[in-house]
């Protein structure tokens, strides 16, 4: 199975799993940072696997396999030790595509290894915060680096402009604005190139 096949394979079993029918909250976070890219490759010296996050985002949140699907989908406020759940999936994200790697690696396919650890990179990280609030790890500022800012704002954004079941998704300027108002959470930078993705029609409006 190819890594974009299996990645994607990944995304929908979550999908499943946390809704109870696929959805293309995965799918969308890998249209959503391409759009990104594009703006920031204008104004960034990018690393060169930037051109592999886009399809990383597809599994970051495959850590949720392991919490119970009631809980994912409790629509009420979560207990402590639900709570706790929801945090160890970015563990224990981290830790399933780690060990992709290292299957990886000790085959000898060295390119397969390092996309798996570059997803686990986004797995582990895509809910630490611009200023330490985040978790599993409350990296903040230096400590964080762009992919994992980027992977954060993105998935964020997708949340809020995603029509699901219970609620209509939020128009890209009302998402815009939600998340200028977490002060601290986001980098403003990405903000602004979201922002302009979106005026230049690179992400869609539903």
């Amino acid at each position: 199975m190819s890594v974009k096949l299996h990645a994607k394979h990944l995304a929908r079993l979550v999908t499943l799993h946390e809704e109870g029918r696929i959805t293309g909250h995965s799918d969308r976070t890998e249209e959503i940072m391409i759009a990104l890219l594009g703006v920031l490759r204008g104004t960034e010296d990018l690393p060169a696997e930037a051109a592999a996050w886009p399809l990383a985002m597809l599994a970051h949140d495959v850590g949720k396999l392991a919490v119970p699907g009631e809980i994912l989908r409790k629509p009420g406020p979560l207990s402590p030790y639900e709570r706790g759940l929801i945090v160890l999936h970015a563990v224990e994200g981290r830790e399933q595509l780690s060990w992709l790697a290292d299957r990886a690696a000790a085959s000898g396919d060295h390119g397969t290894a390092h996309f798996w650890r570059l997803a686990a990179t986004i797995a582990g990280g895509h809910h630490e915060r611009l200023d330490g609030q985040g978790y599993p790890l409350g990296l903040a500022g230096g400590a964080l680096p762009l992919v994992l800012r980027a992977a954060r704002a993105v998935d964020v954004y997708e949340a809020l402009t995603a029509t699901r079941s219970y609620r209509e998704g939020l128009q890209h300027e009302n998402a815009i604005r939600v998340m200028r108002f977490e002060e601290g959470g986001f980098d403003e930078k990405l903000l602004g190139a979201l922002d302009e993705a979106f005026s230049k029609q690179w992400v869609s409006a539903d």
